[in-house]
């Protein structure tokens, strides 16, 4: 608490370096939370969220002598939003978060000769079959999962 009320006495240098350390932890904190996004819930990976900025602000109270409140606080008094150094660095923790995402949609992405093989086995199943509303019949669905998950699978 007391550190939050604490006036910014630390050098322009010092905080742009805790905020570089920051964004560094915040793309751990990604890499973990993207781990854990279909298998666990919203609300479990919200509460895990918080815990890991709780974990970057402790490790940048061991690490620079103040919290995460007190360095956004410093970052304010700095105006460190307009930093061309931390724009840069920011830049490049977001090209590189980006590229992960994109690799592993591509790495996630069925391979063109699988995807002719779903088709093909779809294309057993016959004419799809609808409800009215729109919808498939369950036995369809069924079957067509089942096409799905073995592919997946392999």
């Amino acid at each position: 608490m007391a550190l939050e009320t604490r006036e910014v006495d630390q050098a322009q240098d010092v905080i742009i370096t805790a905020s570089k350390f920051k964004f560094k932890r915040d793309m751990e904190m990604f890499r973990k939370l993207q781990s854990l996004k279909f298998t666990t819930s919203p609300q479990a990976q919200s509460e895990i969220q918080a815990i890991e900025m709780s974990k970057t602000s402790d490790a940048l109270t061991s690490e620079f002598g103040f919290d995460l409140a007190h360095l956004a606080k410093s970052s304010r008094h700095y105006n460190l939003e307009s930093n061309e150094e931390l724009k840069s660095f920011r830049r490049i923790v977001i090209a590189q978060k980006e590229s992960e995402e994109k690799s592993e949609f591509q790495r996630a992405q069925p391979t063109k000769d699988v995807v002719e093989k779903i088709v093909e086995e779809g294309k057993l199943l016959g004419e799809p079959q609808y409800k009215q509303d729109g919808t498939m019949t369950f036995d369809y669905f069924l079957e067509t999962s089942k096409i799905v998950v073995k592919y997946t699978y392999i």
